[in-house]
């Protein structure tokens, strides 16, 4: 294991230049910049360059070329392979920790940091580059415009020869503005045709107890990168040839993935600095303030009754904490009716009239609703609280209206014309964003499960496995969906926690009462988190859990989880910290 020291050393020379100075921090990346949290309390940026991997600096590495660990049917390592002695040292020498290599591709891709951010400031790029969409190069626009298969290109080549060439449109998003900053500002060493390889010492082959041999997953991505490169002839095309298309987005993908775990060690998904300076971060999950339950109900059993099993979480949080589900369900909802055309024409609705009319939407507002990227955004806006009841807007127009009406019906729709004689038109008003988020997965919510975890680990009771009760305002609305001849749809078409219209909102963690003393959580500031879990097997694993005794009584026979909490205990607890 490589001390703090040595792995600041070795990062130094991965990143580029690391340098602490009265607490500020320096580093210059292999890849795209990272916020990474110094200090429990105050997080403090790191200020980002680019390292020039194409410079003289590497011509005194020896690179690696091979897929083989070993020399034939010996125990030696290949002297070409990723673990050589004579690339990266002898094993229990402290060069085995610091020598790096790397590994020539034979064509030029992008850094990832310029990948990530072009395909940020424009979804298209992405398409382009991954062969899966057709563009023209507009001389005038200075930039790529969307095409059909017959009179448009596409590829890694194709977009590589134009992207220099392509004027940015800035706009009044300060984030967007940063992004079109930072391409041109390294745009002369955006693309590489060399990547670096870890130390073999921080990445070594080892023999475990039974003899079997192990070690870390980057070198299943070095094994990749090489064996793609490999395929490439340094003599029968050029470099960058539209043959190699497949092989340049290849590299590029594991490239990318490559970077990402590596950002993922120094922030702290793999551990090392996080858990040493740092606070915790979740993945796919939310990390919150724990808050009271409010268990009663004027009917036991009903939709909007929390259960024993349910922990319930703001529609913010679970939104954000499962991410790639939320972002289907927008796309599988309205917005795929709003956005779903391929001429890239919007279904908007005039804020005048409340009629339909279809909208030639620019680049850059239809990428927002239709890419995952532009969706993730979207999703995060609801940090912005006012921003959640106000009528969401696409170029002056409504993306949509939605009827509530007094029976506590509601119907989502685009059309003021379809509004029944017997429906009252002041019940109609544009879709706010927490409901088109909230009711675009209304049905999906609270069939998710979460995992929530209690930091300090104090036993069985700090980590739990939990169903979902989702809540948008503090008090919601349990509302019937009407379907399109404006009749109730069936009984699992009730959104059980409509928002009410107020400003109100549940933003935190409440764990059933009964998981409280487990937690060793009380209501001065403690936070847990939930891990969402979404997936069929894992889902079902969970429900089967809960029908078994064991989820419910512990080896002892006693209760695992209960209302009465032992206060002596609780006090003893607090003041001993045992």
């Amino acid at each position: 294991m490589v001390n703090a020291k040595g792995f600041t050393h070795t990062f130094g020379y991965l990143l580029g230049d690391l340098s602490v100075d009265n607490g500020k921090q320096s580093v210059a990346m292999v890849g795209k910049p990272a916020l990474v949290s110094t200090n429990v309390r105050k997080s403090r940026p790191f200020n980002v360059a680019i390292m020039d991997t194409n410079s003289e600096r590497l011509k005194t590495l020896k690179p690696v070329r091979s897929l083989d660990i070993y020399d034939g049917l010996t125990n030696n390592f290949h002297e070409d392979g990723l673990f050589s002695v004579s690339i990266f040292g002898r094993i229990g020498e402290e060069a085995r920790d610091k020598r790096f290599s790397y590994i020539p591709i034979r064509t030029e891709i992008l850094h990832p940091i310029i990948y990530d951010r072009l395909c940020r400031l424009k979804g298209l790029y992405k398409g382009i580059l991954s062969g899966k969409e057709f563009a023209n190069w507009d001389e005038q626009e200075k930039d790529f415009v969307k095409a059909d298969e017959l009179s448009g290109d596409t590829g890694y080549h194709f977009f590589m020869a134009h992207w220099r060439d392509i004027e940015f449109k800035e706009t009044k998003s300060t984030v967007r503005n940063l992004r079109i900053k930072l391409v041109k500002k390294y745009i002369d060493r955006a693309t590489v045709d060399k990547i670096l390889v870890l130390p073999a010492g921080l990445r070594d082959v080892e023999i475990d107890a039974s003899g079997r041999q192990t070690m870390d997953d980057i070198n299943s991505i070095y094994w990749r990168i090489i064996s793609i490169s490999n395929t490439i002839s340094s003599t029968s095309v050029g470099r960058n040839d539209r043959v190699l298309n497949v092989s340049r987005n290849s590299l590029q993908l594991a490239f990318n993935e490559l970077y990402d775990m590596l950002e993922n060690i120094l922030k702290g998904k793999r551990g090392f600095i996080q858990n040493k300076w740092a606070s915790r971060r979740v993945f796919n999950g939310t990390r919150n303030v724990i808050s009271a339950m409010d268990t009663s109900a004027a009917e036991l059993g009903s939709i909007n009754h929390p259960k024993y099993t349910d922990t319930v979480m703001g529609i913010y949080q679970l939104s954000r904490g499962c991410l790639p589900l939320t972002i289907h369900l927008l796309r599988s909802g309205l917005l795929g009716d709003v956005f779903g055309s391929s001429d890239g024409n919007a279904k908007l609705v005039d804020p005048e009239t409340l009629m339909p009319e279809f909208v030639k939407l620019p680049s850059d507002v239809h990428d927002k609703w239709t890419t995952s990227e532009g969706l993730e955004s979207v999703i995060v806006s609801q940090s912005d609280v006012p921003l959640r009841n106000q009528p969401i807007m696409v170029e002056g127009r409504y993306i949509g209206l939605i009827y509530k009406g007094p029976g506590m019906d509601f119907r989502i729709f685009s059309d003021i014309s379809e509004l029944p004689a017997d429906r009252d038109r002041k019940d109609v008003h544009p879709i706010t964003l927490i409901e088109l988020i909230y009711l675009s997965g209304y049905q999906r919510w609270n069939t998710l499960c979460t995992l929530v975890t209690r930091y300090p680990v104090i036993g069985a009771g700090s980590i739990y496995p939990s169903t979902v009760y989702v809540k948008t305002t503090i008090t919601g609305e349990v509302r019937q969906e009407l379907d399109e001849s404006w009749q109730p749809m069936g009984p699992e078409f009730r959104a059980p926690e409509f928002p009410n219209g107020s400003d109100k909102y549940v933003d935190s963690l409440i764990p059933h009462p009964s998981r409280l003393a487990g937690l060793d959580a009380d209501f001065d500031g403690d936070t847990a988190s939930a891990n969402i879990i979404y997936s069929d097997d894992a889902l079902a694993e969970i429900r089967q859990y809960f029908t078994r005794k064991e989820s419910f009584i512990d080896t002892k026979g006693s209760f695992r989880a209960a209302p009465a909490t032992d206060t002596v205990s609780l006090v003893l607890r607090s003041l001993t910290e045992d």
